[in-house]
């Protein structure tokens, strides 16, 4: 049998205890032990549960309630304005907390919420600040779309503190063209990448509703947007946020994180981060994508400016720079130079395309006779060069220079089928050898050495005419 007079005592102790806890901020599980102590054994109060912003709630609360065979209590928690989340007691058999001392425990856990929501607040700020200058800092050094795509995933997931988190680009069609995840196991990786790639970006309801609403769509539950094969059914997420990357040029992607637990609720801090990383990602993805752009066509340029367009070989510019570097190397080396006698016949006879046969004819073969790390290259008419370079352990000395100019000179001399015709010429190859370690001064007498080499073996041979085939 319960006493009145004790259930009065209880709740008058509690209230003295909650003034008490005025002097020092006390936690709000503390608040909410101390309340359930003095009421439960009166049977008034058996459980209580706070919810507040940025917390995983106990969903559990109404199972409890159904156990305790009682009702529950809500009631809001405010303090200067500020919403704070939920108050809920559990109801047990006794008689219901004066109305006070509910007013009274309602506002010292708001107080006490409203402590913890204040430095989660400043270290939320903190690290949102932090991650937005990584991702400026970090995202002005991407050179590719890969590297920019994987640092905006790195910063979301934790900026956020999510479980996992990954990022999709697209192209200027809106197609998905690559995923990056972080965080996820590569099985997940995969169907990602599986389910993602090639497909349109607003074929997603995530997408059509950032859209929409022009911003980022944070979900406490993911299954409000879901569709299948979509980051939120891949990944597992019971909750997400969700990115657009929206550049002045157009859509670039969208960045997802979220958690595979449930029980998030976003923040209005936490979507405010959503839009600053939505523009700072769009931003760093679209900058990396113009800087990647920009490179390979100065390497397309840069490629086609050392290479000779009949042949495919390197020219003479591309074999001059590979000179210096092999002078100033500390492997011994050599340079053949290569003139093809009787070419001049072949184009007069069969004319200048049979010509063009045949130079690409003789690059194929010479290609085929070197071995990495040499080099072949035109230097322009029928005029080739081979740069012979030494490893560790296989350096290049006059006998290997001189076999590998004599099987120059055994392929040079097989006939190419032109039209019906074998064009036939020769090879006169000069050999010079390349100090090691002479530097990039040295490369002006080793072309000299090499070209006179060639024309005394030029003056000692000769080439063949074209001869039906």
């Amino acid at each position: 049998m319960r006493i009145p007079g004790g259930h009065e005592a209880a709740q008058d102790a509690l209230l003295v205890q909650l003034v008490r806890s005025l002097a020092e901020p006390v936690p709000v599980a503390e608040v909410l032990s101390l309340a359930v102590a003095h009421l439960a054994p009166s049977g008034a109060v058996v459980g209580a549960v706070a919810r507040t912003p940025g917390e995983r709630g106990a969903d559990d609360v109404d199972a409890a309630g159904a156990a305790a065979g009682a009702g529950l209590l809500r009631v809001p928690l405010r303090v200067v304005g500020h919403d704070l989340g939920e108050l809920t007691l559990v109801r047990g058999d006794g008689s219901p907390p004066r109305p006070d001392v509910v007013a009274a425990l309602v506002h010292h856990v708001a107080l006490a919420a409203r402590t913890v929501a204040v430095r989660r607040e400043r270290a939320f700020d903190a690290v949102a600040a932090a991650a937005v200058r990584r991702l400026f800092e970090e995202g002005a050094r991407a050179t590719t779309v890969g590297q920019a795509a994987r640092l905006l995933a790195r910063v979301t997931a934790d900026a956020f503190g999510t479980e996992r988190a990954a990022v999709h680009v697209t192209d200027a069609e809106g197609v998905i063209r690559t995923v990056y995840g972080v965080g996820v196991p590569d099985a997940v990786a995969g169907e990602l990448a599986r389910g993602l790639v090639g497909r349109r970006a607003d074929d997603s309801p995530v997408w059509r509703r950032a859209e929409a609403e022009r911003g980022p769509v944070l979900a406490d539950d993911a299954r409000e947007l879901r569709r299948t094969g979509g980051f939120a059914e891949v990944m597992g997420l019971r909750s997400y946020a969700a990115m657009p990357l929206l550049s002045a040029s157009g859509p670039v992607g969208m960045a997802v994180c979220g958690d595979v637990a449930p029980g998030r609720r976003w923040t209005a801090r936490e979507r405010e981060l959503a839009r600053r990383l939505a523009l700072e990602g769009a931003l760093v993805v679209d900058s990396a994508r113009m800087r990647q752009a920009e490179r390979a066509r100065l390497a397309e340029v840069t490629e086609l400016a050392h290479t000779d367009h009949l042949t495919g070989l390197p020219n003479r510019r591309a074999l001059l720079e590979a000179l210096e570097g092999a002078c100033a190397g500390a492997e011994p080396a050599a340079l053949l130079l290569v003139d093809l006698d009787g070419f001049k016949q072949v184009n007069d006879t069969l004319g200048h395309h049979a010509g063009d046969v045949l130079l690409q004819q003789v690059a194929a073969r010479l290609r085929a006779v070197v071995a990495a790390p040499g080099l072949v290259a035109r230097l322009g008419g029928d005029e080739f060069a081979v740069l012979l370079r030494g490893e560790p352990g296989r350096p290049v000395d006059a006998a290997a220079a001189l076999a590998v100019a004599h099987r120059v000179e055994r392929v040079v001399a097989e006939p190419v089928l032109v039209d019906g015709f074998d064009a036939c010429v020769s090879a006169s190859v000069g050999v010079a050898p390349v100090p090691p370690g002479a530097g990039a001064a040295a490369v002006p007498g080793v072309l000299r050495a090499a070209d006179e080499a060639m024309y005394r073996v030029k003056r000692a041979g000769g080439g063949a005419l074209p001869t039906a085939g």
